[in-house]
């Protein structure tokens, strides 16, 4: 087991968000069990946390346990998404893996279209500063856009997205109907095939895919891809609609 898998776990689902506009709300959270090379590997976590304004904080944790739970990894990614625009910010990413701690930042500048992506590890501290199209995604705000949308049998979705300093177009198309079952329940799902053009540890030799439940939520129920680092699939573990913490207070 190496600690590549909550980065991969990473790339597959921080760009998720909690659920469509008319369901979201501070308080939602999904929990996934997440499989590495088929095996139980740990847990991913997707919170809408307080607004600020029109910006709304996503925020994906991370962290090895079961087999893996010997190895200390922990993720915590914050994307924010500006619902006004529909468009990310930017995002901020803390990661501990292994020993080795980085932190990772990318704000975009809308009105001079243009990205600032910030890289510190082993106290040395890289800066970049390129051009974006001007309706330029992160993977998070490509796949919160796409769950806004009807999301019907044979619609097709082309987003240009940057990964770091990498621009390319991500593709998603709504192939199938199935029912899934979770440790959450089961679920009719809207099956949608995704492909990235992401490089390195995570170039895909094939298609990734989503299942999305098949109503207006479009909540992430189960989630696969093949990475170069392997395989691994997260499944809905638990599933908190937005609203609650707030009107129980």
């Amino acid at each position: 087991m190496t600690k590549t898998w909550t980065l991969a776990l990473a790339a597959l689902l921080a760009a998720v968000p909690a659920s469509r506009a008319d369901a979201f709300a501070p308080g939602e959270e999904t929990v996934f069990s997440v499989r590495y090379l088929n095996l139980p590997t740990g847990e991913g976590r997707i919170v809408v946390g307080q607004p600020e304004g029109d910006v709304w904080p996503v925020i994906f944790q991370a962290k090895t346990e079961g087999v893996a739970g010997f190895i200390d990894i922990r993720e915590h990614l914050v994307s924010y998404w500006d619902a006004t625009a529909r468009m990310s910010r930017g995002s901020d990413l803390k990661a501990y893996e292994v020993g080795d701690y980085h932190v990772d930042s990318a704000r975009f500048d809308r009105a001079n279209g243009q990205a600032t992506v910030v890289v510190q590890r082993k106290g040395k501290r890289k800066e970049k500063t390129f051009p974006i199209a001007a309706d330029a995604h992160d993977l998070t705000s490509a796949f919160m856009w796409i769950r806004l949308q009807p999301l019907t049998m044979g619609h097709r979705y082309e987003l240009p997205v940057v990964s770091g300093s990498k621009q390319f177009t991500l593709v998603a198309e709504v192939v199938g109907q199935e029912r899934i079952e979770t440790p959450a329940g089961t679920f009719p799902t809207l099956k949608v095939k995704v492909r990235t053009a992401l490089e390195g540890k995570f170039s895909t030799s094939r298609d990734s895919y989503m299942w999305l439940s098949d109503d207006p939520r479009h909540i992430l129920v189960r989630a696969s891809a093949d990475f170069a680092v392997g395989s691994i699939v997260a499944t809905l573990k638990s599933y908190r609609p937005g609203g609650e913490v707030a009107a129980a207070r």
